[in-house]
């Protein structure tokens, strides 16, 4: 007699589950894979022969109904527990459970799971901090950028089954290679399917999340505040919120690694351990702070005295620009102050002879709030403007460098670009930013994390305080707090003076955000009403914010208006809004 199962066809559009007949045949012929939940078949649906997943076994159909019959059972597929949480998942980010079974599975044919052969061996870790870590069961552990992450991964690993997220492959790939050398059985998601599922170390990087391993025992995420780990399309999920949720379920430990941990992570409820306060600055290189203030206040003026002698001691030196246009802000002709809203404190640009918020709508006449000069200049820089003055100032060739550039096939002791320069460059002398205070002062609310993020990076780039490497950095505002930080190898500091301003502001975590757009925003918005709970915003930039302190309510609210025809985003806490 045939079986009758229950499928979720891989058509997002759909997202809901169809009752198909199994018949013995098929699961009875040689070859074929173990039937149960995560297992992949092929069906008909509307015409049309699709994959899809099993989401229940030996259901009982509805009286009366003629099911159609599975035509293949093609592949092992997520392992129950991850089905199961796809449809949590689904929940959270307002997403079909097919984007995140789509990220969980094989794009190859696995006919059967292997046995792990070579168990993990019981490697003792030799941080201690790494060691109390796991010990607390779930923990937030502050480490310095120039901090090793082998001891916390051998941490992981020593418990068992271990899930490891890394911010980028290239990393998850080095860290393999280490632990292989310790003897443990790694398996890098998602080439090394397979070994995953049969239970090996798994590390990887944002997909990995969604790695087959089962019955978790121990899960780390390296570098949390990286921006890496949220998808950038819709759904929006975030790969550490989908880690601890598994955690939970299986009751593993967990560690939430970085030199500057993310608000979300800092109020989780867990403790936060950190290094011994010399470990932890020793851990951080040497940040140099130019006022620009105190240079001639020439329009365009973007290269520092200090600057100039650093061009001139041949060091490898990277400069960090990351803008490709004009910029936004407007600097006093007369004392270089940067024109700032009196109300918001944020950025003005020069439209005329007013001073202007492309967001806010703050506008008020052009008049220095430091000396009441009326003549204000705009910055022109551009990282090919910079590249063609870079080469005359300090008579040597440069190398430009962009997120969309092709690798360079020479080096350079002298290289310009946007921040992919800090991934591209593995070790310079000095890292310089040209101007960070697009940076400290973009229009968005996670700013402040966000450049203390690349700070970390070109950390890493010149190494730690006794290796003599130096980061530059020009600005206008030395005092703000993620200067003040880096400065003190002190991250703790910026994270409670973000804290109270997203309290006072009821910005994430404290609150929580969906962001609606596209041509069918204005109608889905519309649609909702004006609920009790719900804060809705907008629209600015084509792009409505709906907020709300209760998640639940906030997702629930979303869920009870029907889709209207034409293109429609949803983002929940998207990290760049």
């Amino acid at each position: 007699m045939s079986r009758v199962v229950r499928i979720l066809p891989d058509e997002p559009a759909v997202d809901r589950d169809f009752d198909y007949l199994l018949p013995d045949v098929l699961s009875d012929s040689p070859g074929c894979p173990p039937i149960r939940v995560g297992t992949l078949v092929r069906v008909d649906l509307r015409g049309r022969r699709i994959r899809g997943w099993i989401t229940a076994v030996d259901v009982d159909p509805l009286p009366g109904v003629d099911l159609q019959e599975i035509k293949k059972v093609s592949s092992c597929g997520p392992p129950p527990a991850v089905v199961d949480l796809a449809a949590w998942a689904g929940s959270r980010w307002m997403g079909s459970r097919v984007h995140y079974l789509r990220t969980a599975t094989h794009d190859r044919v696995v006919s059967s799971i292997p046995d792990l052969t070579h168990r993990p061996h019981a490697v003792s870790p030799e941080n201690k901090l790494a060691e109390e870590a796991f010990l607390r069961r779930g923990a937030v552990v502050r480490t310095p950028p120039n901090s090793d992450d082998f001891s916390l991964a051998v941490a992981a690993a020593s418990y068992g089954r271990a899930l490891i997220l890394t911010p980028t492959l290239a990393r998850s790939q080095r860290l393999a290679t280490t632990m292989r050398r310790a003897g443990i059985e790694v398996a890098v998601f998602p080439r090394d399917w397979g070994a995953s599922a049969a239970g090996a170390v798994t590390i990887g990087a944002r997909s990995a999340a969604w790695a087959p391993v089962d019955n978790l025992d121990a899960v780390l995420v390296l570098d949390e505040h990286d921006e890496s780990y949220q998808q950038e399309s819709a759904p929006t999920w975030h790969a550490r919120d989908v880690v601890l949720e598994r955690a939970k379920r299986d009751g593993a430990r967990w560690v939430i690694a970085s030199p500057t941990p993310s608000l979300e992570a800092l109020t989780c409820g867990a403790p936060l351990l950190t290094p011994d306060r010399a470990a932890e600055r020793a851990g951080w290189s040497i940040f140099d702070v130019i006022d620009l203030r105190d240079e001639p206040p020439l329009a365009g003026s973007w290269c520092s005295e200090t600057l100039s002698r650093v061009l001139r001691d041949n060091q490898k030196v990277v400069c960090v620009l990351n803008r490709k246009g004009r910029a936004r802000f407007a600097y006093c002709q007369q004392c270089g102050e940067l024109a700032r809203s009196e109300i918001t404190g944020r950025a003005l640009g020069l439209d005329g002879n007013r001073l202007v918020h492309p967001v806010d709508g703050d506008d008020r006449p052009a008049v220095c709030q430091s000396c009441s000069s009326t003549k204000f200049r705009r910055v022109k820089l551009g990282v090919t403007g910079v590249a063609e003055e870079l080469e005359q100032i300090a008579r040597r060739p440069v190398g430009e460098v962009s997120s969309d550039s092709e690798p360079l096939a020479t080096e350079f002791d002298l290289y310009v670009g946007t921040e992919a320069v800090l991934h591209r460059i593995e070790r310079a002398n000095v890292v310089v930013f040209l101007d960070f205070d697009q940076e400290l002062l973009a229009p968005r609310y996670r700013a402040a994390e966000q450049a203390m993020s690349l700070l970390v990076q070109a950390s890493r780039v010149v190494g730690r305080r006794e290796d003599g490497g130096r980061v530059l950095i020009q600005t206008r505002i030395p005092q703000h707090p993620v200067l003040e930080a880096a400065r003190t190898a002190d991250p703790g500091s910026l994270a409670r003076t973000e804290l109270r301003i997203r309290r006072e502001l009821r910005q994430p975590p404290e609150a929580h955000w969906a962001i609606i757009s596209g041509s069918a925003a204005t109608e889905f918005v519309r649609s909702i009403g004006n609920p009790e709970g719900l804060e809705i915003l907008g629209p600015s930039n084509d792009r409505w914010r709906i907020r709300s302190v209760d998640r639940e309510h906030l997702v629930a609210a979303l869920k009870s208006v029907d889709r209207p025809p034409g293109r429609l985003r949803i983002e929940i806490d998207p990290l760049r809004a």
